[in-house]
């Protein structure tokens, strides 16, 4: 079993059922323990009980704290403070090797995510953070990933690979020509593709040498922008996990993939991992 545990953020609230669903089935499948985290604000759930919080975790959870559910034991973990803060600095910890959390709305598919306590987290934590949505039919099997070429893109694709290693990774680079607008002649495009082809094999290659797991991983072109890129790689494989690259806390809609993460954060409705990228090299 592995020293690192999985934690799963849950308010008890229906809508974090399918990150402690997933965060159960990763458990089960790395023998992992599995940490889950309630926030207790003062003023509201603050004022319950020790025993009046296992009880509701338990209702929420499935387990009681102790509990090996067939992988690693379960955890409860009750920080105090604001909601987010409270999951961010739980969910920081050494011993914590992925923090799951849900998204906040289900109803809104443009406002589930900015503005909330999901984009807090992800702003200020450095643990890689999945964020689910989707209900659980397995493990994952795939993995689309975006790349820009950056010491930050690889670092997100390593360590989406190092904790998912068996799933097919499957690498897309979005390429645009140089002042489009300006030009007319197709062998431009057709230069332009074919340099962008021969940076994404050097990359490729580069990122096999560093990580096993990426042996078999298989990588395509797209011209247009990230969003495109992730769509066109979400084509192929439908039910993927998409991993993205984060800059946390000095900017999160300056993240690996350009401006268009926050985008991609909001109008999919894929499962997502996202790894803070700053300070990659």
């Amino acid at each position: 079993m592995s020293e690192k545990c999985i934690a799963v953020a849950t308010d008890f609230s229906s809508r974090a059922d399918r990150a402690v669903d997933r965060g159960l089935q990763l458990g089960r499948d790395s023998k992992r323990a599995v940490r889950f985290i309630h926030a207790v604000e003062a003023g509201g759930a603050g004022d319950a009980s020790k025993e009046e919080l296992d009880r509701r975790m338990e209702l929420c959870v499935g387990y009681t704290a102790g509990t090996d559910q067939g992988g690693g034991p379960i955890e409860y973990c009750y920080p105090e403070g604001s909601a987010p803060l409270a999951i961010a600095s739980a969910g920081s910890v050494d011993d914590v090797d992925m923090l799951l959390i849900g998204p906040a709305r289900y109803n809104s598919l443009g406002d589930f995510f900015m503005g909330t306590a999901v984009d807090y987290v992800l702003r200020y934590t450095a643990t890689p953070t999945l964020i689910v949505k989707q209900r659980v039919r397995g493990p994952y099997t795939h993995i689309v990933a975006g790349t820009d070429f950056s010491d930050g893109s690889a670092h997100a694709i390593i360590e989406a690979a190092r904790l998912f290693p068996e799933a097919h990774m499957h690498v897309m680079h979005a390429w645009h020509v140089p002042f489009e607008g300006f030009q007319r002649d197709g062998y431009v495009a057709e230069e332009v593709e074919g340099e962008e082809a021969k940076k994404l094999d050097e990359f490729m290659k580069m990122l096999q040498e560093r990580e096993a797991a990426l042996a078999s991983a298989t990588s395509g072109l797209v011209r247009g922008g990230a969003f495109d890129a992730v769509k066109e790689g979400l084509k192929e494989y439908p039910q993927a996990l998409v991993a993205l690259g984060s800059h946390g806390a000095t900017g999160f809609r300056e993240a690996t993939l350009g401006s268009n993460t926050s985008d991609i954060l909001r109008f999919l409705d894929g499962d997502m991992l996202v790894v803070n990228v700053k300070g990659a090299a």
